[in-house]
């Protein structure tokens, strides 16, 4: 799914749920295109991965949607894991104190 010329999220199955993986900037420009993503493997799973390892750029939008997403996919029983991203989005998740609220790994399940 496009959010903006230089952006993209996939999404793919995992046969413990979904790895959701944004390509590029997550601002307000494309964090609708993120949310679609989570909101469709929350559907179907209860272990949302969002793997940040491909963003290059990340704003408090995209903070409140870690944040929401977590919460969401713990009031039905799932969890939200994050893969955490390049220095500039690990500082800023560490600026906010999220890698306290969220759980993270350095990589993606294996397939």
């Amino acid at each position: 799914m496009q959010g903006g010329p230089e952006f993209e999220v996939i999404s793919r199955a995992t046969p413990e749920g979904v790895i959701v993986s944004p390509i590029g900037e997550i601002d307000l420009a494309t964090i609708d295109a993120v949310r679609e993503q989570l909101d469709a493997a929350r559907a179907t799973t209860n272990l949302v991965h969002l793997d940040l390892r491909g963003v290059t750029f990340i704003d408090s939008a995209g903070v409140r949607l870690v944040v929401e997403g977590a919460r969401d996919l713990a009031r039905q029983g799932g969890e939200l894991v994050v893969i955490r991203g390049g220095p500039e989005v690990t500082r800023l998740f560490e600026l906010v104190g999220l890698d306290g609220r969220v759980r993270m790994l350095d990589a993606p399940p294996e397939e």
